[in-house]
């Protein structure tokens, strides 16, 4: 393509886009602090992983061929991002993606996956996509592969407590990790308070959080 730095070649494209569809995958935290995921789709979802970061701490825990529900223990942090890179990448590559291919996917999207906090990564099934997002290609090519990645955010009591503690702190490095989801955890906070003074607090964090995000 033409650009002012002149003509550029882009070998692998990434991309991610909103849409106003219900994804196949839900997940909840339980009060024992299990995570329950329940796949609504037709089809069986290729894998799920239950990711969490604290600091450098990492753990996760992969389900493969997630057919209807699962209930999972908090993930212990005595993985790395390596390991992760490494089974994501096997992941990508059975689903159809050359090696080079799966290693870029990775890497574009490793800071947004690899963040601080806990969420639920899931590789969506081929058949919903071609659902929902057909595809349409002329002159027809002989093979096509389309791998999705999906993500859900989860707020579990660990997330809270890391955030109440940053806030009591004042510890900014601790509060940026969390970016664009500090305000949706804190706002779930606030729903679940014990008390009034909580309340309180947590909405004073959550205007401090506001302006955070103006500064």
């Amino acid at each position: 393509m033409q650009t002012p730095l002149g003509e550029q070649y882009e070998k692998f494209l990434f991309y991610r886009g909103v849409s106003v569809f219900a994804v196949p995958i839900s997940a909840t935290v339980a009060a024992d602090g299990k995570i329950r995921a329940e796949n609504h789709g037709e089809h069986p979802i290729p894998s799920i992983i239950l990711f969490e970061r604290r600091g450098e701490k990492v753990g996760y825990r992969i389900v493969k061929s997630f057919q209807k529900e699962a209930s999972l223990d908090p993930p212990e942090h005595t993985d790395s991002i390596d390991s992760l890179v490494r089974d994501l990448e096997g992941i990508l590559i059975a689903q159809g993606l050359y090696q080079n291919e799966a290693q870029a996917m990775v890497q574009t999207w490793r800071d947004s996956w690899f963040e601080e906090g806990s969420r639920l990564l899931y590789f969506v099934p081929r058949e919903f996509v071609e659902t929902v997002l057909p595809l349409s290609i002329s002159p027809a090519p002989i093979q096509t592969t389309r791998v999705f990645v999906g993500r859900l955010e989860l707020i579990t009591p660990a997330t809270e407590a890391a955030v109440e503690r940053a806030f009591a702190a004042h510890d900014m490095l601790t509060l940026n990790k969390y970016s664009r989801f500090l305000e949706p955890i804190l706002k779930t906070m606030i729903d679940n308070a014990p008390n009034a003074d909580k309340v309180r607090e947590y909405r004073e964090d959550l205007g401090y959080s506001y302006n955070l995000h103006l500064q």
